[in-house]
């Protein structure tokens, strides 16, 4: 168990609580959520009351409380552990007095939060994913200018991580750091969704799924612009990833070229570090795609990104790396153009043990 501070939710176990009951809930409601809860932490809940089980407890009763859900089981248990000062032991143990008081008072805050009127039943809906766009859609859009708040986390490219994925010939030639780094500050990139994915939302309801729209990155990057037709005549960006070609205990590397973004983290305005838009459809255009990469023996998945800058860093950061050490992507319009091997995860592991023993070795 991980504790850096007094809270309820100070702790390990109390913000998994947290989390869990955010998911569980709205999905299944109050009997069957605690039900669930219960369940999912039985392992701690089956011996004898200890720190673990306490912050469990108090967590659990907190939130139920606060969302006018709070059982008699829950409240009952809560309460019998801050009488009996369960779930001191780590701060007598760590011999500070004024955190054991600070812990106490806390309890006792959440005693009296208890023995009051709860507030009115409120439990969240559900946060379920629906695609953003469909596809055939084709985003334009503008990136920020280096004077944006957070321009330096954004739009560049100054590190190859994972360079020792290729094979030998080919990551020799790969620096580690780019010089110059990589911008795209005030430039127009473009993305076209491919469709869409399905993801089960929560283990704890088998029959609802998060759907997602799926996208590519268009091999373009310019500061005029780009018209349909210009779009029409560009390739696009592949990325390496890591994934078990047989089992879990069997990783590797591949290729692939679409990638989604959580519906949260997609935003586009003026606020944000993408500072234009333009939405075309055309069907055709993901047709297109599909087209180019049936002809090429790739992986179909697609990589999850947080947003659209992410995506950038992930798919830009290929073609930085690649073209910085003369090496041809396949951007999928040249039939005759593969792109490069990857080392398999074994000897992924055995060159970066060689490159860390010459690291230290150089020191």
């Amino acid at each position: 168990m991980g504790s850096w501070g007094v809270g309820l939710y100070s702790n390990d176990i109390g913000c998994d609580i947290r989390d869990d009951c955010a998911e569980i809930y709205p999905l299944l409601g109050e009997e069957r959520g605690t039900a669930a809860v219960l369940e999912e932490y039985r392992d701690i809940l089956c011996g004898e009351p200890d720190n673990e089980s306490a912050n469990f407890w108090f967590a659990l009763a907190d939130w139920q409380w606060k969302h006018g859900i709070l059982s008699p089981l829950v409240k009952e248990t809560a309460l019998s552990l801050i009488d009996a000062r369960v779930g001191l032991d780590e701060w007598i143990e760590s011999g500070t007095p004024t955190d054991v008081k600070k812990r106490i008072e806390v309890t006792e805050k959440l005693r009296a939060q208890l023995l009051s009127p709860q507030p009115q039943k409120k439990i969240p809906k559900p946060k379920i994913a629906k695609p953003k766009h469909k596809r055939g859609d084709i985003i334009i859009f503008r990136t920020c200018g280096k004077d944006f708040e957070y321009a330096e986390t954004v739009w560049n490219i100054e590190h190859c991580t994972d360079r020792l994925t290729f094979a030998p010939d080919i990551s020799d030639k790969v620096s580690s750091v780019l010089s110059p780094p990589y911008e795209a500050y005030g430039k127009y990139l473009a993305i076209i969704c491919v469709g869409t994915e399905k993801e089960l939302h929560s283990k704890y309801a088998p029959d609802i799924f998060d759907e997602r729209s799926i996208y590519a990155f268009y091999d373009f990057i310019s500061d005029e612009k780009p018209t349909l037709d210009d779009l029409g005549r560009c390739g696009f960006l592949p990325m390496h990833f890591r994934y078990s070609p047989d089992s879990p205990d069997s990783l590797s590397y591949g290729w692939k070229y679409t990638f989604s973004l959580y519906t949260y983290g997609f935003r586009i305005s003026n606020r944000s570090s993408e500072k234009a838009i333009e939405k075309i459809f055309c069907a055709d255009e993901a047709e297109r795609f599909y087209g180019l990469f049936s002809k090429k023996d790739y992986c179909s998945e697609s990589t999850s990104c947080m947003e659209l800058f992410d995506a950038f860093s992930d798919f830009f950061e290929e073609k930085a790396r690649l073209g910085a050490a003369g090496v041809a992507y396949d951007n999928l319009l040249d039939p005759r153009i593969k792109n490069p091997p990857l080392r398999s995860d074994k000897e992924f592991a055995r060159a970066w043990r060689e490159e860390v023993k010459r690291e230290e070795e150089m020191i």
